[in-house]
């Protein structure tokens, strides 16, 4: 299995290099408390984490990924501190495989970050590149432009890594739970123009309306299809919209607080759906996968 992890690791093109050692980021034990954050199991093989923090004059993201199979670990961390002058940093930490591709690491960063200084070891790749100056009111807006770009970031990561750890062994476990919870009911019901599927977990609950999309009365062969969620997070449901946004064949994605709709095409893998098609596949196979456990919520979000 190939990490790659200098193709990973860099959120921004910046240019060029020294390797004159100072002034490296410290790492805090106290980042405050999560802006954003992914997270991503494999069984008890393989974990994915994310997070955005913002603290006084540093705006930070945190990966971690740990292949407990491999018992290898890597930590990145992403720093921006803005000031007189500003600066951004990254502090790569690697156990396991991960050291073989630490060269690789080093040379991204110098590749593709202008002014940057270096520190690479086999267990560590350290940088700090200086941004220039910012006064009191920019710096405000610097530090608000990065905690969106940092968030992007996360997300692509979560993307990435998931398709990487698709070839590992072992139950998906999405978000901070340990496991999914079997449904208590689901059921679907299929009347001429639509189908329903309600599912109803332990401690959440959610809708699916499917019915054919017209335009001013004529088809045009896509889904309109509607989302409704209780005891989800909104923060839950903003990333799931941010998902749906990115697939390529999900499109007119509205997002209103616990309500998700958008339009998928009727025509999948070459063959033409019905809502009949549709009402087999919910009761066959999501409806038994929520009630045996085998299936989440993340299942269809992600």
């Amino acid at each position: 299995m190939k990490y790659v992890l200098g193709a990973l690791l860099l959120p921004f093109v910046f240019a060029a290099c020294t390797t004159e050692e100072s002034g490296w980021l410290e790492r805090s034990d106290d980042y405050g408390t999560p802006l954003h954050e992914r997270h991503l199991k494999k069984g008890s093989n393989a974990s994915f984490d994310c997070y955005v923090y913002s603290q006084g004059d540093h705006v930070t993201l945190e990966m971690i990924y740990d292949l407990a199979m491999y018992d290898a670990n890597l930590n990145v961390i992403y720093d921006v501190e803005a000031g007189d002058p500003s600066y951004y940093y990254v502090d790569v930490m690697m156990t396991g495989v991960f050291q073989g591709e630490s060269q690789d690491a080093c040379e991204s960063i110098q590749e593709s970050i202008e002014g940057i200084e270096t520190s690479c070891s086999n267990s560590r790749v350290r940088g700090k590149a200086e941004l220039g100056s910012v006064n009191e009111f920019s710096k405000s807006l610097m530090l608000g432009n990065m905690v969106p770009s940092f968030k992007s970031q996360c997300d692509d990561f979560y993307d990435t890594y998931k398709d990487m750890m698709s070839e590992i062994p072992g139950k998906w476990i999405y978000g901070n739970a340990e496991s999914s919870e079997p449904a208590l009911s689901c059921d679907v019901n299929l009347t001429a123009d639509t189908v329903i599927m309600t599912a109803v977990f332990p401690t959440k609950a959610m809708s699916m309306l499917v019915m054919k999309y017209d335009f001013a009365g004529v088809p045009t062969g896509s889904f309109y299809i509607a989302e409704a969620y209780t005891g989800v997070s909104l923060d839950t449901l903003a990333n799931v919209c941010s998902a749906y946004r990115r697939e390529s064949d999900v499109s007119g994605v509205y997002c209103d607080g616990s309500t998700i709709t958008y339009l998928v095409p009727e025509t999948q893998d070459g063959k033409t759906l019905t809502l009949e098609d549709m009402a087999v596949y919910l009761k066959k196979d999501v409806c038994a996968g929520f009630l045996d456990g085998s299936l989440g919520m993340e299942d269809l979000w992600y």
